[in-house]
């Protein structure tokens, strides 16, 4: 188990034992919601349609190409293109909006782990 407590403070394993903890305990009510729930008749296939398929590919096709491009674009550039390709081109939102989230997503996640947790993320060959 790991060590929760310090003499100053929680431990390194505090906040990951909780959270896995909260994370099974939701986890057996979604499963218990689910289960309670009745069961609609199926109408056509069981498989999803032509649009869905495009739209799970898609993503899984933006996540391999952000993985690829992570260590050559950088984590704030990478992340910032992969959000707006979520949302611009899989969800299609608006333009303005997909910049907005796409600009203000890599900006917090630097904002929180870089600056406030001193956590380095990674980057491309340019230093960013």
């Amino acid at each position: 188990m790991p060590q929760q407590s310090a003499t100053f403070g929680p431990g390194v394993g505090f906040f990951p034992f909780w959270l896995g903890v909260l994370m099974a305990i939701l986890s057996i009510l979604l499963i218990l919601n689910t289960w309670r729930r009745s069961v609609a008749p199926t109408k056509g296939a069981i498989f999803p349609g032509r649009k869905a398929v495009i739209t799970i590919v898609s993503v899984l096709v933006g996540l391999a190409l952000y993985i690829a491009l992570l260590e050559v674009l950088g984590f704030l550039v990478d992340t910032m293109l992969f959000t707006a390709f979520l949302l611009g081109v899989v969800e299609r939102e608006k333009l303005k909006m997909t910049l907005l989230i796409a600009t203000l997503t890599p900006a917090g996640l630097f904002v929180i782990f870089q600056l406030l947790l001193g956590v380095n993320l990674p980057k491309n060959m340019f230093g960013f």
